[in-house]
């Protein structure tokens, strides 16, 4: 007893080996605990900081992918639209989905359905080629090609400079069609016009929707080719919106929008359009339109025959008016 009276115990049984033990395992087990609860929050954080950073830079790779599809929309595919794309993200890559559709007078009709992917490395969309290529048809002996998605027929052009074999003319057709229906009509020209020659070349109540420009050098075309599929084509619609007949699209517009697509992320439009532009540019001051796609009914598509300047003719989409 000390001089507090208070017992004062052995050294040894106050620190025997099991109160040891649990001094030390009560310590080992708040230390396992915290390295559990630190590594969990730092999993937490990196895991979360991963999948934001993942998050935004597939978001601007994304829309990367999708701009140069909207610039070289305005320059191909006659009466053809984008719908609104969505986007689908995994790690590191993801897909643009988006729809095209085909507007006759204002009539929809649903073309072609298209998935593009992409990823951060590469930082452009991928293009897909063959998406559009549709289902090939022996009619008289001619070759027709008609969308697989909707069973509409693909126009087919022929180049003035270009000696074809036969030429299609389906402007005698529209005697066997109905008066209630919407048609899509390719015209192909004698040789190059101007926008303004074209436009006061046509008769009225022609609605001329889409035009076709010369995008071809010399020795790009070859006597005895097969016709040009719509697809194929650069041109521009009638108007610069889809919802508004106000204001009519310039060649100029035109050129300015093949300019932006030369100078697009997507190396793939880029070469094409620049080698397009060249070539566009050359014809533009002699004309540089040498098609036209027009929509209407029969009576008014019956007004076209027998003009000498075009060359050939075939039918694209038909829609019912009602």
């Amino acid at each position: 007893m000390n001089e507090h009276g208070n017992k004062q115990l052995p050294q040894e049984e106050a620190f025997n080996d099991e109160s040891v033990n649990k001094i030390f395992q009560k310590a080992k087990w708040r230390s396992v605990f915290r390295n559990i609860l630190i590594s969990g929050v730092v999993s937490i954080l990196v895991f979360c900081g991963g999948y934001l950073l993942n998050s935004y830079l597939l978001s601007k790779t994304a829309w990367k992918a999708v701009t140069p599809l909207e610039l070289n929309k305005r320059i191909t595919g006659p009466n053809l639209y984008m719908d609104k794309p969505q986007f689908h993200f995994s790690l590191l890559r993801g897909t643009l989905e988006y729809q095209e559709f085909k507007m006759i007078e204002n009539r929809v009709i649903p073309w072609d359905d298209h998935k593009v992917p992409f990823d951060i490395i590469r930082g452009e969309g991928e293009v897909l080629h063959g998406s559009s290529m549709g289902v090939q048809v022996n009619d008289g002996g001619d070759a027709r090609f008609y969308n697989d998605r909707s069973g509409e027929r693909q126009m087919l052009f022929y180049h003035p400079s270009v000696k074809y074999s036969s030429y299609l003319n389906d402007l005698p057709l529209l005697n066997r069609m109905r008066d209630d229906q919407y048609i899509e009509m390719g015209l192909s020209f004698d040789k190059g016009y101007t926008l303004s020659q074209v436009d006061r070349m046509l008769p009225q109540g022609i609605h001329a929707t889409w035009y076709w420009a010369d995008s071809y050098s010399r020795d790009t075309l070859k006597n005895g080719a097969e016709p040009l599929r719509a697809e194929e084509l650069y041109g521009f619609q009638a108007y610069t919106e889809r919802l508004s007949d106000s204001n009519r699209t310039t060649e100029e517009q035109f050129i300015n929008n093949l300019e932006a697509v030369a100078k697009c992320t997507n190396s793939y439009y880029a070469e094409n359009a620049g080698r397009a532009l060249a070539a566009v540019k050359s014809h533009q001051q002699s004309g540089m339109i040498i098609g036209v796609v027009v929509t209407g009914t029969k009576d008014q598509l019956k007004t076209l025959q027998q003009l000498p300047f075009i060359k050939a003719a075939t039918l694209g989409a038909t829609v019912d008016i009602y």
